[in-house]
């Protein structure tokens, strides 16, 4: 792979994506964050958050193309413990959601 691939930036979508996907992680971890670290340890740990994430959705949208690519995301695929429970929707955009899609009583 040639320096200019091995150095190159992520897509501004992936950056967007990477900025929106941290702060929503970083709300969730609200309550975490106040109980168990300090905001120094934050300041260090949402660096650390952003570029995981930018690194995970640049390397799944370069799969077609580079092979690093693939073998990064088939390493960090397969390392997913059997015992991680699948994903669900947070509460909060559950409620935004309900609250702000709900039909009005004028539409009715």
């Amino acid at each position: 792979m040639s320096k200019s691939q091995t150095d190159s930036q992520p897509p501004r979508i992936v950056e967007e994506m990477t900025m929106y996907i941290a702060m929503v992680v970083r709300n969730s971890m609200d309550d975490f964050h106040s109980r168990h670290l300090s905001d120094d340890q934050m300041k260090e740990l949402n660096p650390l958050i952003r570029n995981a994430i930018c690194t995970a959705l640049h390397a799944a949208g370069r799969l077609c193309v580079s092979k690093g690519a693939e073998a990064f995301v088939n390493f960090h695929t397969r390392m997913i413990p059997a015992y991680w429970e699948n994903p669900v929707i947070l509460e909060d955009f559950r409620a935004m959601e309900a609250r702000l899609d709900a039909p009005s009583t004028e539409e009715a």
